[in-house]
């Protein structure tokens, strides 16, 4: 991550930019969100004031104008934020200690950005022409290997400062029992009281309980200019599936709120709030719903990411890996793995074997089952009793448990096709109660009918 640590008299600042990843791409949100919390933390153990580089290229500003006491954050539109802003361009070439680095650098990016798209897009040029200038030839690869190693030079540095120590002092809280302190981070009181009037005139009341939604559909990644991959599209739901699920909180005195953008399904229900198709649809107000939720129910994208941001506790339902597990309040339902050639349908600790691991969703073989309406109704009822204190874990959620250990010993999970199964540490959440009493199976497939 792209970044500038300052040490003055009695005060240390910490820069980052997390809009853009080092190669000079856009990043995703959920992304974006990941390296914010990555921040906050290091802000925290390195006693910094934080402050998030403004970018044109930002998903959603809102979420890097946050308030926050600790690690203390800078707005960027004050004066101390202009004078960060002009330090950090001003620090460029020193950034990673490496000046020259930086000069080859950007003039690489200058050729394999826009002056390769302007001959890629321009008329004008015979196609013979165009052909040769936009050969991945050795000049090309050159310049590539130069901005990989600006950003390889760019991560050691960020390890060594920031995520290492980290890290090292979760685990020191962790073996001496204690929690570490959670970054609490708040609207800026203009945008809190403009976005409680919001939430007012769409009828959402800030002392019912609330339930954010956010069903992943495909509309958002092309409308924000980034590419939608194959791997993205099987991490999509239909809303349709939600609705008993939604008709559940709202008979328990909840509103839902359903996230999104405007490229998504409508829905009309009555207690749901479709915010994503709403024309008063605002980040600010995204933000206030979801720090007032008593949970989140999302699919395996941004949003979710923000609820974690946030401190609020997820469920993430039809997820593709066994990887947002990182808190005791987090629970997930995930899409089954149905063999093409056999028509059977794996049970969860099928998917948590070798065989599966090594293929994963990623090959022709399975194909992807999504949750059911009755098994997305039950787990968000099961949410209700975890955020409350009520639910006591199973055995089949022990044993969900236990396996992605096993899989983490055996290092399956660095090389899986899944991309993320226990990946992010110690698991301290497990599988929705009702999902994996239905599908963990210890030995053995799910058959067909249990999961149509």
């Amino acid at each position: 991550m792209e970044h500038l640590f300052v040490r003055l008299p009695g005060r240390r600042l910490l820069l980052a930019d997390v809009h853009a990843s080092l190669e000079g791409h856009g990043v995703g949100y959920g992304m974006m969100l990941m390296r914010i919390r990555r921040v906050l933390a290091a802000g925290q153990t390195l006693g910094a004031r934080v402050f998030f580089v403004p970018s044109r290229r930002a998903l959603n500003a809102a979420v890097t104008r946050l308030e926050c006491d600790d690690p203390a954050t800078i707005a960027p539109d004050g004066w101390a934020g202009r004078a960060l802003v002009a330090l950090w361009w001003a620090a460029a070439p020193f950034r990673v200690g490496h000046p020259w680095l930086w000069i080859r650098r950007a003039i690489a990016m200058l050729v394999v950005g826009p002056l390769y798209g302007a001959v890629e897009h321009a008329t004008g040029l015979p196609p013979r022409v165009r052909r040769f200038l936009l050969g991945r030839g050795g000049l090309y690869r050159r310049l590539k290997r130069t901005i990989r190693a600006y950003a390889a030079r760019s991560e050691a540095r960020w390890r060594r400062l920031c995520d290492d120590p980290a890290l090292a002092r979760l685990r020191a809280l962790e073996d001496a029992g204690q929690a570490p302190v959670a970054v609490r981070l708040r609207l800026p009181p203009d945008r809190e009281a403009q976005a409680a009037r919001g939430a007012a005139a769409l009828g959402i009341d800030p002392s019912a309980p609330i339930v954010t939604v956010h069903v992943r559909e495909s509309g958002y990644r092309p409308g924000s200019g980034l590419r939608q991959r194959s791997w993205d599209e099987i991490r999509n739901a239909r809303v349709a599936t939600f609705l008993p699920a939604f008709r559940a909180l709202v008979k328990r005195g909840y509103t839902v709120v359903r996230l999104g953008d405007p490229t998504m399904t409508p829905v009309r229900m009555r207690g749901v709030v479709d915010l994503a198709t709403s024309p008063a649809r605002t980040a600010w107000l995204e933000i206030w719903c979801t720090i007032r939720s008593e949970f989140l129910v999302g699919c395996d994208s941004g949003p979710s990411w923000l609820a974690v941001l946030l401190g609020v506790p997820v469920l993430t339902v039809n997820a593709v890996h066994f990887r947002d597990l990182g808190r005791p309040t987090d629970r997930m339902t995930c899409k089954l793995a149905r063999d093409r050639t056999t028509g059977a349908t794996l049970s969860i600790s099928d998917m948590l074997a070798d065989d599966f691991l090594r293929v994963g969703f990623k090959g022709d073989r399975f194909e992807c089952v999504d949750n059911t309406p009755s098994d997305l109704r039950r787990a968000v009822i099961d949410m209700i009793e975890v955020v409350h204190g009520r639910e006591r874990r199973s055995s089949w959620q022990s044993r969900f448990n236990r396996r992605l250990r096993e899989v983490e010993r055996q290092g399956l999970a660095a090389s899986s096709a899944l991309e993320g199964v226990a990946i992010m540490g110690r698991a301290r959440g497990t599988l929705s109660r009702t999902f994996a009493k239905r599908y963990f199976t210890w030995r053995g497939s799910v058959s067909h009918e249990q999961v149509s």
